[in-house]
């Protein structure tokens, strides 16, 4: 083991006693998704690509705006100048931080009928997401799967972190165990009672750090809730053991994985102002979109990723995979008509 020999950019990490050479080795052959790339996912990119995790595959449906600045690392004005999707933001901004590494992005709206194909093949699978549904289909795929995953979680002052699926904490509750007895999605979101930088950087710290431990010194991992009121400066961890349920759909004797079942799409208000986002199966050709709309003599954008399109009260924004944000509106069934009315002007449906 002392004769491995290591990338010099790694010589401090290996110094520490608890990673060593062997360790960098470990970490050098992992593969890690991140899925959800703003305020805990962007960081926890940064931290993985420079403690020399081999291969990051990053997941994210959004694009970088100018109000994620305050809390986002990595992306830049520039970034949102351009309305660049933040997996491809962040993987420009690794790949100038880490040019040994791998880094794969996928601009994509997770769901029950895609989830598994995204992140089958991984190691390990880090929360960076905002919303307790998309980390139930997280659960669900990743039991399936037989994939570890790290929950985190952070809101105004206060957050959250939990493993799931270690193999050697087997006793553990899954998060659908958990759901009825720990309340850990509130109806608040970061547009409504904001968030403060310095939790985002603690919650992935804990995060990235159980993540190094899964693969250099698994037997050092968390198997309690960790949470921290960082303005108060209350920490506390949670034994929840007790919480394991032998009938559960997904971690139980007869796991269903419900989630990966339900394959329908819908809208859903976003965090933040305005916006409501329509989840369609089709995909959408946004080439022929983009003529029609200069048929019709409509204002709008147009890049390799979407078109952003401008219309007397509101503004919508189409991806490939036929989704579609439309901003000015917080009601989902006002945002649907918005929608469907706009794709019917460009005889789409």
């Amino acid at each position: 083991m002392a004769n491995i020999s290591i990338d010099p950019r790694y010589h401090r990490l290996a110094r520490f006693h608890r990673i060593q050479n062997a360790g960098v080795k470990k970490l050098n052959d992992a593969t890690v998704v991140i899925l959800g790339c703003g305020a805990l996912g962007a960081q926890h990119a940064e931290t993985l690509a420079r403690s020399g995790i081999g291969h990051l595959i990053l997941i994210d449906r959004d694009f970088v705006e100018l109000t994620n600045l305050q809390r986002q690392t990595l992306f830049t004005e520039e970034d949102a100048e351009l309305a660049l999707p933040k997996v491809i933001a962040l993987k420009n901004h690794l790949v100038e931080i880490n040019s040994s590494i791998k880094v794969t992005a996928h601009i994509a709206d997770v769901s029950g009928d895609n989830i598994v194909n995204l992140i089958k093949g991984a190691d390990l699978l880090l929360d960076g997401t905002d919303n307790l549904a998309l980390r139930i289909l997280i659960n669900d795929a990743c039991y399936q799967l037989n994939m570890p995953w790290i929950f985190g979680s952070a809101l105004e002052s206060y957050g959250m972190s939990h493993n799931f699926n270690f193999p050697h904490l087997s006793e553990l509750p899954c998060l659908r165990c958990i759901l009825g007895a720990i309340p850990l999605e509130s109806g608040d979101t970061c547009s409504s009672v904001g968030v403060i930088q310095p939790i985002l950087q603690l919650i992935s710290s804990v995060q990235t750090a159980e993540a190094m431990k899964f693969f250099v010194d698994a037997e050092s991992s968390r198997d309690t809730l960790f949470t921290m009121d960082l303005w108060a400066s209350r920490s506390q961890n949670v034994n929840l053991s007790k919480l394991k349920n032998p009938n559960c759909p997904t971690c139980g004797d007869h796991p269903t994985y419900p989630s990966l079942q339900e394959k329908k799409r819908e809208a859903q208000r976003l965090c933040g102002d305005g916006s409501v986002m329509i989840r369609e199966a089709k995909p959408l050709d946004l080439n022929k979109l983009q003529q029609r709309l200069e048929q019709k003599n409509m204002k709008h954008q147009f890049n390799e990723y979407f078109l952003n399109i401008h219309l007397d009260h509101h503004r919508v924004i189409l991806f490939k995979d036929g989704r579609g944000i439309v901003y000015g509106v917080n009601d989902t069934y006002v945002a649907m008509e918005v929608y469907q009315e706009l794709l019917t002007i460009l005889s789409v449906r």
